[in-house]
C-alpha cells in the first residue's frame, strides 16, 4: 500500500513563507490605489494594514520570514497533514502527484488562523488596536 498521509515534525516546520511572485516569469499587474489609480505604495497600504503586512504584500522576495512568535502559535496545531489524492489522480488519468492539506485539525477547523495569527501579531507589535 502506498503512503497517503505525510506529517512534518515541529522541527521541520517552515521558517519562511514562499512568495510565488518571485518565481513568476510574468509578474501580476500592480495593485492600484483606488483614489489615484497609480500603483499602490507601502505607505498607501499601511493606511489599512500593518506596515509589515503592506511590505509583504508588495514584496518580490522569494521567501518571507515567519516570526518566531507566530511559529510558536502555529505549533499548537501545525504542521497539518499533507494527503496524497490517489483517487483524483486516477480519475484524471494523470501522471502528476496531487496533494491537499487537511486544515480541519486547526482549532477552528479551517485555514483561517494561518493568516489571522500573523495579522494579529503584526498589528500588536505596531500598536494597532482598532
Amino acid at each position: 500500500m502506498n503512503e497517503k498521509k505525510f506529517l512534518l515534525s515541529d522541527r521541520q516546520m517552515p521558517e519562511a513563507w514562499y512568495n510565488v511572485v518571485a518565481d513568476m516569469p510574468n509578474k501580476p499587474a500592480p495593485l492600484l490605489d483606488p483614489q489615484s489609480h497609480q500603483p499602490v505604495t507601502v505607505d498607501g497600504l499601511s493606511r489599512i494594514f500593518a506596515r509589515a503586512i503592506a511590505e509583504q504584500e508588495l514584496s518580490t522576495e522569494q521567501f518571507i520570514e515567519i516570526p518566531e512568535r507566530v511559529r510558536d502559535i502555529y505549533r499548537l496545531w501545525r504542521c497539518t497533514p499533507l494527503v496524497r489524492a490517489y483517487g483524483l489522480e486516477r480519475l484524471l488519468d494523470t501522471p502528476a502527484h496531487i496533494y491537499f492539506k487537511n486544515e480541519s485539525v486547526s482549532p477552528v477547523g479551517s485555514h483561517k488562523p494561518n493568516t489571522a495569527i500573523p495579522q494579529a501579531y503584526y498589528n500588536h507589535i505596531e500598536g494597532i488596536t482598532h
